[in-house]
């Protein structure tokens, strides 16, 4: 048995917990897969973007390039922060072995995709390891940013807004006193970076934590994701869309 078989071995129990748990699949792909860390070549980017464009119907490609991170951030970002939480082996988080290669089936599934690479390795993440993770999607925000003429504040707010909903389910729910405590770790870490940390004039998570919304049970975004352009939505806002507020009123 090869490292990379191995190391899929190793990981039947922490891809079980997240089929479990998170409803979110693991896939491997070969190393001809479109990778996060490829997404900083210009042509690249914008070729994967005007795919995700065409796959979701998308009018322009700011509404798309919104909507891909929107996507892609729930595999990005929740099953590390869950590993971590479970202390669970899990891969190294890396740009390299991160794929965004859609499936001819594909409609919204949750699939992370890792290459098959020798790159991949494994570890039982630390806190430290946790808030690298948001450092390195600061270039890769910045990029989409440029590319699909996005705002960099609304692609953050995409992705933090997975997280903090990702820390509210799990806060309903009966879980060991060890991750709990892990959880609250994770988020205290999240709310004590700094706003230049993220390179905004605020922290993105802290926002969205300060802005729950009792009558809608929600915490409340400060721009809209675009997902109402989508003919699939049929002007239908989300529930934490800004724009809800002016409707209530």
């Amino acid at each position: 048995m090869n490292s990379y078989c191995a190391d899929q071995a190793r990981l039947t129990t922490p891809v079980s917990a997240l089929s479990k748990h998170l409803k979110l699949e693991v896939c491997y792909l070969d190393t001809k897969a479109i990778t996060l860390a490829d997404l900083l070549d210009d042509s690249i980017c914008e070729k994967t973007l005007q795919d995700f464009a065409k796959r979701i119907h998308a009018k322009n490609l700011s509404c798309a390039s919104s909507l891909f991170v929107k996507y892609w951030s729930t595999v990005w970002i929740l099953p590390f922060l869950y590993c971590h939480a479970a202390s669970l082996t899990f891969v190294k988080w890396q740009s390299s072995i991160l794929a965004v290669n859609l499936p001819c089936e594909w409609y919204w599934d949750r699939t992370l995709q890792l290459t098959n690479s020798e790159a991949l390795s494994l570890e039982v993440m630390s806190l430290q390891d946790v808030g690298a993770i948001f450092d390195q999607l600061n270039c890769l925000f910045q990029q989409i940013t440029k590319v699909g003429r996005v705002s960099y504040a609304l692609l953050w707010e995409n992705a933090a807004v997975r997280v903090v909903q990702f820390y509210h389910s799990w806060a309903q729910q009966n879980i060991s006193p060890e991750m709990q405590e892990k959880l609250q770790q994770q988020q205290q870490l999240i709310k004590m970076r700094s706003a230049q940390s993220f390179h905004l004039a605020e922290n993105p998570f802290v926002r969205l934590w300060s802005h729950w919304h009792p009558e809608l049970a929600t915490y409340m975004r400060k721009k809209c994701c675009l997902y109402f352009q989508l003919e699939e939505a049929g002007q239908t806002l989300c529930r934490n869309c800004p724009s809800q507020l002016k409707q209530i009123k």
